[in-house]
């Protein structure tokens, strides 16, 4: 077993016509899932909760990413923690792509830290 793992494609936009984003999952290692989410211009993912911390960068393109009543837009450059089982929302302003890193939770539950 390999103690690395390459990731390729983090940037390439294979998203298709239809309401949704195509979701594409790149890697599965230890620590956490790394998953592609490709956006056309008006795709959205109403409001859902992840059972695990997850980690969103921005790739290309704009998504506004909305927790509550606060959105951060997500472009090249830009991510977002989320603690799990907090509902969010994304809502793709541009074609766009971002990376969804899916990570364990070491402590089993919620935490707060640095």
């Amino acid at each position: 077993m390999s103690d690395t793992t390459v990731i390729t494609g983090l940037t390439e936009n294979t998203g298709k016509a239809g309401d949704r984003p195509d979701i594409s999952v790149l890697s599965r290692n230890d620590g956490g899932n790394v998953v592609r989410l490709s956006f056309l211009s008006g795709q959205t993912m109403p409001d859902h909760c992840a059972g695990r911390p997850i980690l969103v960068i921005g790739q290309t393109g704009e998504i506004d990413f909305a927790v509550g009543d606060t959105t951060t837009r997500l472009e090249t450059g830009v991510a977002i923690h989320v603690n799990a089982n907090i509902p969010h929302a994304l809502e793709a302003r541009t074609d766009a792509v971002v990376t969804l890193v899916v990570l364990e939770n070491p402590t089993g539950g919620n935490s707060s830290g640095n």
